[in-house]
């Protein structure tokens, strides 16, 4: 495993990135720029950390958890449809509920309330071991840069944070998602873009919290824009995706935490070499 605070080619000679390229100052500040392997470099990390023994607890107990909300949800509307009165309705259309209609609008709409809310919701659960994959990462990565604790109070705030605004974003979209049906892969890219963004800001700002002062931590993603974007872009992406979408908070935390460290070396070599 690679020692110290980032992604170093001596330890990971295949995977690491080489150092982030330092651009002269932009409008009088110092301004780092992401090299475009890193990304790669973090998201393929992860992925082989997943792998580790306190990363797959903590993966089953959230997917045991989700898989009961999601079935609290499925019953809930179930039950909601059974209990639809339908007397006034006409003859013709009560037997059609009757025969079958019923059940297939309770399961048509399990399925889109689980698409919908699936990323809200699977981010809300994953936040409350979220500050564990972050000391995992940095204790097998970054031994000597490890963050102070935030609590469960801070995580569940910061994770209900997250999920509210996505369960908004994509409940705004609804109909563009809709409209876009046509296209094939249009809802598709809109989601990625959308949850991106939400997403990336939110798994960064975790990390920072736990090394800077809050008010440093909540601007830290607009600080890193494109950092933000590829932690949030490659984590919609996964949440597209079958099976995958079920680690995907989990690996954007992880790599969320190797960009933040990739960043603060960077940052830290480009003010001492100003100084000199």
């Amino acid at each position: 495993a690679a020692r110290g605070g980032g992604l170093r080619p001596r330890a990971h000679p295949h995977l690491a990135a080489r150092a982030a390229r330092v651009d002269p100052p932009h409008k009088g500040e110092g301004a780092v720029h992401p090299n475009r392997e890193t990304m790669p470099a973090a998201f393929i990390l992860s992925f082989a950390q997943l792998w580790d023994p306190a990363i797959r607890r903590i993966l089953l107990r959230a997917l045991i958890l989700t898989l009961i909300l999601f079935a609290g949800l499925a019953w809930a509307v179930f039950k909601g449809i059974a209990m639809i009165e339908t007397n006034g309705w006409p003859s013709w259309l009560q037997t059609f509920w009757a025969a079958g209609a019923g059940d297939a609008a309770a399961v048509l709409l399990s399925l889109l309330l689980t698409w919908l809310g699936f990323t809200s919701i699977a981010t809300a659960v994953m936040s409350m071991w979220q500050d564990e994959i972050i000391v995992a990462v940095e204790t097998r990565y970054y031994p000597q840069a490890k963050g102070h604790a935030l609590g469960l109070g801070v995580e569940l705030a910061m994770g209900g944070r997250a999920a509210i605004r996505v369960a908004l974003i994509n409940a705004l979209l609804l109909p563009a998602y809709l409209l876009l049906l046509v296209t094939g892969i249009g809802p598709l890219i809109l989601f990625i873009i959308a949850n991106g963004w939400a997403l990336g800001r939110e798994y960064l700002e975790a990390v920072a919290a736990r090394h800077v002062a809050l008010g440093e931590s909540r601007a830290w993603p607009g600080q890193h824009k494109w950092d933000s974007w590829g932690i949030g872009f490659l984590t919609a992406g996964l949440f597209a995706l079958p099976v995958l979408n079920l680690v995907a908070p989990m690996m954007g935390a992880m790599m969320a935490t190797h960009i933040f460290h990739r960043e603060r070396e960077e940052e830290a070599k480009a003010k001492a070499k100003q100084a000199e």
